[in-house]
C-alpha cells in the first residue's frame, strides 16, 4: 500500500483528478447498490414468510374437522392441495401428542421430521429453508400443529439477479463519471499546468521577469496573482542582492585594510603582553617561595608551642626535684649520728665493767631504751629519705619521658604514620596536662570508635595542641566557675572528626569568617598566627579546620576533619 501511494505522488495532476472522481463515484454507487439490495432482499424474505404463513393458517383452519374426527385421509388430501405451489417441499399435521397425523412430501424431497425442533411461527433455517408452524385450535382447544417447509431457492435467485443489476449500474456509473470528469477537469488542470510550466522556466533560466495571465477570480486566479507577486519580490531582492554584493566587496576591502592595521597593533600588544607574562611568572615564583617559607614558619611556630609546653612541664618537674633534694638534705643533716656516737663512747668507756654499768648505773639502765628510741628515729629518717629518693627518681624519669616524647615528634616530621586517632588527643593532653592541672581546668574525653588514619603525626599534634591551649586560655579569660574543655572523636563518613569544645568567652558572629586569617587575633598578647598556621596545616593533611560559636559567652567548638587515609604529595603542594 505504501508503494502505491508513493507512485501516485509522481503521476500527473490530471490522472490524480480522474482517479479521485472514479473512486468517489465507485464508493457512492456501491453504497447505494448495497443498501438497495439489502432492503429489497429483506422485503422479499418478509413477503415470502407472510405468504407462507397465510397458506399455513388456511390449511390449519380447513383441517380442524379432519383432526378432530381422526380422518387421516381427508387431512392428507388437504395437504396435497399445496402441490400447486412448487416451493413447498413438506406439509405435515401433528396431533396433540406431537405425533405425525398426516404428511405430504413433494417428490424427491428428503426430509426427516423432528417434532421437538418445531417452533410456532415463521423462521429461516441455516440450511436454506423457510419453516412455518401454526397451532390447530377448535373452540379454544388445541388439536395439533400444522407444519410447512418451503425452499428459498427462488429468493436466492432473485437476490443474485439484484446483485448483478447493481454491478451493471455501478459499471455504467463509473464509465459515465470518468468520461464526464476527464472533460470537465480541463477547467481546473489547464491553469495549473500553465502555472507549473512558468515555474519550471523560472527555475531553469532564473528569469524572474516571467509573468502568467489568468482572468478568473477563483482560487487559481488568487494563486496566479500570488505567484506573480512572489516573482516581483524575488526580482527586486535579486537587484538588492547585486547592490549589496557590490557594497560588500567595498566593505571587504576596507575590512582587510583594518585587519592589516589591527594585526600590526596586536603584534605590538603581544610583545608588551609577553613582558607582563614574564613579570607575572617571576611574581608567581616569588609567591611560591614565600608560601614555602610560610609553611616552614608555621611548622616551627607549632613546634615552638610544643617545645614551650615541654619546657614548662620540665620546669614543674625540676621544681619537684629541687624540693625533694632540699628535703633529703635536711633529713640527712638531722640524722642522730652525734647521739649514737655519744652512746657508743659511753659503752667504750665502761667496756671493762659493761654488765655492772648496764645493770647498776643510772646511765646504763636507760641506755638500751635510749638506743631503741634512737633506732626508731633513725628508721623514720631512713624511710623519709628513701621516699624522697623514690620521688626524685620518678621525677627524673618523668623528665626523660617528656624529652623522649618531644624527640619522637620532632624526628617524625614529614613521615606518614598509621595510628589510632585517640593517640593524637592523648599525646596532646600529655604536653598540656600540668598547665591544665595548675589552673584547675577539667578535660572531658568523649571518644567514639573511629577508623585508623594514615597521617603526618607531628603536624596533627601541632594543630591539636594549639586548639587545646587556645581553649584553655578562652576558659581562663571567661572567668566562669565551670572550667571545662571537651575533646570529642567521631566518624563522619570517610573522615575522622576531632572536636575541641570549651566553656570560654566564645566568638562573635562577625569574627567566625576572619578568625583563621593571618595576623588576626583577639588576645592582648597574641600574634594572630597560630590558627592561621593550623588551618594551613589541616589543608596540607587533606583535611579542613572550622569553628562554630553561638556568640560571646557561649563557648566555641573547633572541628578538625581528617581523611581516614591520606598521603601528602609535596611536589603538588610546592607547585
Amino acid at each position: 500500500m505504501g508503494n502505491v501511494f508513493k507512485k501516485m505522488r509522481d503521476v500527473s495532476l490530471q490522472t490524480k483528478l480522474t482517479a479521485l472522481a472514479a473512486t468517489a463515484i465507485t464508493l457512492a454507487v456501491t453504497i447505494a447498490c448495497v443498501i438497495f439490495v439489502f432492503l429489497d432482499a429483506r422485503r422479499l424474505s418478509t413477503s415470502k414468510a407472510t405468504e407462507l404463513t397465510a397458506i399455513a393458517e388456511m390449511l390449519g383452519t380447513n383441517s380442524t374437522a379432519a383432526v378432530a374426527f381422526g380422518q387421516t385421509d381427508s387431512a392428507e388430501d388437504l395437504l396435497r392441495s399445496t402441490k400447486g405451489r412448487d416451493q413447498i417441499l413438506v406439509a405435515c399435521i401433528l396431533d396433540s401428542d406431537q405425533k405425525v397425523f398426516a404428511i405430504y412430501k413433494r417428490d424427491g424431497a428428503e426430509f426427516v421430521l423432528e417434532p421437538k425442533s418445531i417452533q410456532i411461527g415463521a423462521r429461516y433455517t441455516e440450511d436454506g429453508y423457510l419453516d412455518v408452524a401454526i397451532p390447530i385450535v377448535d373452540d379454544g382447544e388445541a388439536l395439533g400443529t400444522l407444519y410447512v417447509r418451503e425452499s428459498t431457492a427462488e429468493l436466492s435467485q432473485s437476490l443474485a439477479y439484484q446483485i448483478l443489476a447493481a454491478g451493471v449500474v455501478l459499471a455504467i456509473s463509473i464509465v459515465v463519471g470518468v468520461f464526464a470528469s476527464s472533460h470537465l477537469q480541463e477547467f481546473v488542470t489547464a491553469p495549473i499546468l500553465r502555472l507549473a510550466s512558468a515555474a519550471e522556466q523560472v527555475s531553469q533560466n532564473e528569469d524572474y521577469s516571467i509573468r502568467v495571465r489568468h482572468e478568473s477570480e477563483d482560487e487559481i486566479g488568487v494563486l496566479y496573482r500570488q505567484f506573480n507577486g512572489m516573482l516581483e519580490r524575488v526580482e527586486s531582492r535579486e537587484k538588492a542582492v547585486v547592490q549589496a554584493s557590490q557594497r560588500l566587496q567595498e566593505l571587504n576591502q576596507d575590512l582587510e585594510q583594518r585587519v592589516t592595521n589591527r594585526t600590526s597593533e596586536l603584534e605590538k600588544s603581544n610583545a608588551a603582553l609577553q613582558q607582563q607574562i614574564k613579570a607575572k611568572d617571576a611574581a608567581t615564583r616569588e609567591l611560591r617561595e614565600t608560601h614555602i617559607q610560610l609553611l616552614e614558619v608555621s611548622r616551627r611556630a607549632g613546634m615552638a608551642d610544643i617545645a614551650n609546653g615541654v619546657l614548662h612541664n620540665i620546669g614543674n618537674v625540676l621544681n619537684s626535684l629541687n624540693i625533694s633534694a632540699n628535703l633529703i638534705d635536711e633529713r640527712v643533716r638531722d640524722f642522730k649520728c652525734a647521739s649514737l656516737q655519744r652512746a657508743i663512747d659511753l659503752l667504750k668507756k665502761n667496756e671493762d665493767e659493761l654488765a655492772d654499768f648496764l645493770t647498776n648505773s643510772d646511765q646504763g639502765k636507760i641506755l638500751p631504751r635510749y638506743l631503741d628510741k634512737l633506732s626508731e628515729s633513725m628508721k623514720d629518717d631512713q624511710r623519709s629519705v628513701l621516699a624522697e629518693v623514690e620521688s626524685l627518681a620518678a621525677n627524673v624519669e618523668h623528665i626523660k619521658d617528656i624529652v623522649r616524647a618531644q624527640q619522637s615528634h620532632a624526628g617524625a616530621f614529614g613521615v606518614m604514620e598509621q595510628l589510632n586517632p585517640a593517640t593524637l588527643f592523648e599525646d596532646a593532653i600529655y604536653f598540656v596536662h600540668d598547665s591544665f592541672s595548675k589552673h584547675k581546668v577539667e578535660i572531658i574525653k568523649a571518644y567514639e570508635p573511629v577508623s585508623p588514619i594514615e597521617i603526618e603525626k607531628s603536624k596533627a599534634i601541632q594543630i591539636i595542641v594549639n586548639l587545646i591551649k587556645n581553649a584553655k586560655e578562652s576558659v581562663l579569660e571567661n572567668g566562669s566557675e565551670t572550667k571545662q574543655v571537651t575533646l570529642r572523636l567521631k566518624q563522619v563518613d570517610e573522615n575522622v572528626c576531632f572536636q575541641v569544645t570549651d566553656s570560654g568567652i566564645g566568638i562573635a558572629s562577625d569574627q567566625l569568617t576572619t578568625i583563621f586569617s593571618n595576623g588576626y587575633t583577639t588576645k592582648k598578647e597574641g600574634h594572630g598566627f597560630g590558627l592561621h598556621a593550623s588551618a594551613i596545616a589541616a589543608t596540607e593533611l587533606g583535611g579542613k579546620l572550622t569553628v562554630h560559636s553561638d556568640g560571646i559567652g557561649q563557648g566555641a567548638t573547633f572541628t578538625l576533619m581528617l581523611p581516614a587515609s591520606f598521603r601528602i604529595k609535596r611536589a603538588a603542594i610546592a607547585s
